[in-house]
């Protein structure tokens, strides 16, 4: 048995047995609505009130309940929409290949069949800030700000992405092993929903297109016109000095996306800084939503 069957199969057995604890259990039955596309459905949860709607676009191997009390923080300022990608948490699995263009296309999709308008405030964390680019670049006029919470950048390809590595569908396994281990209840939720074979070949689907999918945000428009917040992890986080660095390089030069850019380090985080420090990126899309009124 390889690397990856082997630890997701060690950790389905352990989020099985807590998922039998009453409260996570609440946790992996959707709260939220399906809505059909041509060829399969997707889960989203959109509450609250107030235009511009915030949408939020998760990272690779993430859900929309980890994003649960981020979502709930917002709801009495704007109308949050979490969503799971196709074959992620609640929804069904989708066409292949599970590019940038084809996320953006059902997010859309999804978004315009549930009644939402644009513009939106978007929030991509990880593999979701090149949607979120992506989307800013085709459909400028259909984002009014614009959040990247540890985004993918395209200068930084997996090596198990890139080609010619003998892992390159392997799925991220240090994510999985955070999320598992982690105190929340809503990341050992997603945890549980994302071990499940559909969400383990979605996962590796993205990962196989990784490198395609960071060419199309490299070939999008170089400038938005809209606010953007860079939310960066803390580089005392990292065991590799060097890759933290470089990292920190990467993700202050996503400021130059925008002249209304604005740079934050959440201290004491990690990548997951949405699970780890919620108050950070709920503060920072507080902020934009008083500049945008």
């Amino acid at each position: 048995m390889n690397g990856w069957r082997a630890l997701g199969v060690a950790l389905l057995a352990a989020v099985v047995v807590n998922a039998a604890h009453a409260d996570l259990a609440d946790l992996v039955v959707p709260r939220g609505e399906f809505v059909g596309l041509d060829t399969h459905r997707l889960y989203y949860r959109c509450i609250g009130d107030g235009a511009p709607t915030v949408v939020i676009d998760a990272g690779l191997g993430g859900s929309a309940v980890e994003w649960t009390e981020v979502q709930d923080a917002l709801a009495p300022h704007a109308r949050v929409c979490t969503y799971d990608r196709a074959g992620y948490g609640w929804s069904d699995p989708g066409p292949s290949p599970r590019t940038a263009e084809r996320a953006v296309s059902e997010l859309r999709e999804l978004l315009a069949r549930a009644g939402e308008r644009p513009p939106y405030l978007l929030v991509g964390h990880s593999l979701g800030g090149f949607h979120a680019r992506y989307l800013a670049a085709r459909h400028p006029d259909e984002v009014a700000a614009l959040v990247l919470v540890e985004s993918s950048h395209p200068a930084a390809v997996p090596q198990h992405a890139a080609g010619g590595h003998t892992r390159r569908h392997a799925i991220d396994e240090a994510r999985l092993a955070a999320a598992a281990a982690a105190e929340s209840a809503h990341a050992q939720a997603a945890s549980y929903l994302n071990s499940r074979r559909k969400a383990v070949f979605a996962q590796m689907d993205e990962l196989a297109n990784f490198a395609h999918s960071a060419s199309l945000v490299r070939s999008g428009a170089p400038h938005v016109a809209v606010p953007l917040v860079v939310i960066a992890r803390d580089t005392a986080s990292g065991d590799d000095a060097a890759r933290e660095a470089h990292w920190r390089g990467l993700q202050e030069s996503l400021t130059a996306l925008s002249p209304r850019a604005r740079f934050v380090v959440a201290r004491g985080a990690g990548h997951d800084v949405h699970l780890s420090h919620p108050e950070v990126v709920v503060g920072a899309v507080r902020d934009l939503l008083a500049e945008l009124r």
